[in-house]
């Protein structure tokens, strides 16, 4: 698989992404529906979705509906600079705007939960009358709301050879197979909760450890059903390609086809949210909240992420903790009125019209 680095590239891949969606040549118009506002909007997010490879994938064609999404509205560059490459820092920045090792969530080994009030859903539960939240995820432990409990800190968290996950999390449900990094007995040590720990009472729908894109899909669509009538916020947990990668490493076939899955499941979103009426209303976000090291199970160092939205407007490069004030904004909630103040800010250089 060919890599796409770099700021040119992404405008060739946006410049494809707009042709393909509008069947003419690149630079051909394609129109975008600016006069909408935004009562709701949907953050899908495909864990572990390394930029390089996403890129090669929608240049060759091969993400018809994030093509899509991108002709209506824009693609941009994000990074990690704060906070380890890993789900728990991730997702908690991306759903914060805020660095998590100031949270005291440096790693998926250590945390404890984010301080109430800090998440997108509190703040939008607070600034929204009748808002529902939704909060869907395929992964467990590491977007969890668990409260106190204990986590094996010298397990393998992957046994070989298969690299299946070993719940190093649950004492209840850890392999008998699982070994220690040291040859040691197993070490637990108590955490206070996990990072939604906190949050889970402003969430209406609240579902984790679905597993399959399938499964998260159909839960998905189902939500956005009950959903119908009151606005919402839904946040979309996909946890391939990040389990692809882990098991059969990153730029394998099987990792293509985790990002094309999630691509498909995404086509299907935005089809139910036609089918309901409630598409020109609802702002759509696609991100990830790491990359992955190139060839390998593991992203230790994988700081490249991005953002896609169908909102035309010009955005800039940024960071993975401005993906909550470029979704408040939208949704009219100024980032600037929120206290603690964030330290991530809105990605658009040219304002998208809110309600």
């Amino acid at each position: 698989m060919s890599m796409i680095p770099g700021r040119l590239s992404l405008a060739l891949v946006m410049l494809c992404a707009r042709a393909a969606a509008a069947g003419g040549p690149a630079g051909a118009p394609t129109a975008l529906r600016s006069s909408r506002t935004f009562e709701n909007a949907v953050l899908v997010g495909w864990d572990g979705a390394n930029r390089p490879a996403v890129l090669a994938l929608l240049a060759a064609g091969e993400l018809p509906n994030l093509s899509r999404l991108v002709s209506e509205g824009g693609m941009t560059d994000t990074l990690v600079t704060t906070g380890a490459t890993e789900t728990k820092p991730g997702w908690t920045e991306i759903l914060t705007g805020r660095n998590a090792e100031n949270l005291g969530i440096k790693d998926n080994l250590n945390y404890r939960p984010i301080p109430l009030g800090y998440t997108i859903f509190e703040v939008l539960k607070g600034r929204i009358p009748g808002l529902k939240t939704v909060f869907l995820a395929g992964k467990d432990n590491n977007v969890s709301s668990r409260g106190p409990h204990e986590i094996c800190v010298n397990c393998f968290t992957r046994m070989p050879p298969d690299f299946a996950k070993t719940a190093w999390w649950d004492k209840g449900r850890i392999l008998d197979k699982t070994g220690t990094y040291d040859g040691a007995p197993r070490r637990w040590e108590s955490r206070e909760g996990e990072p939604y720990f906190n949050a889970a009472n402003s969430l209406d729908m609240h579902e984790i450890d679905l597993g399959a894109a399938d499964r998260v899909g159909k839960a998905a669509l189902s939500a956005l059903k009950r959903c119908r009538g009151s606005r919402f916020f839904a946040f979309i947990h996909f946890e391939e390609p990040d389990e692809q990668g882990h098991v059969y490493k990153e730029g394998s076939q099987q990792y293509q086809d985790a990002i094309r899955a999630a691509d498909r499941w995404l086509g299907s979103l935005v089809a139910q949210l036609k089918e309901l009426g409630l598409y020109d209303r609802t702002a759509v976000f696609v991100v990830s909240d790491h990359g992955f090291d190139l060839g390998r199970r593991s992203h230790r160092r994988a700081p490249y992420t991005f953002l896609a939205t169908d909102i035309p407007g010009r955005l800039r490069s940024g960071d993975r903790k401005d993906v909550t004030p470029t979704i408040l904004e939208v949704l009219g909630v100024d980032p600037a009125s929120v206290l603690p103040p964030l330290d991530g800010r809105a990605l658009w250089e040219t304002a998208a019209k809110a309600p």
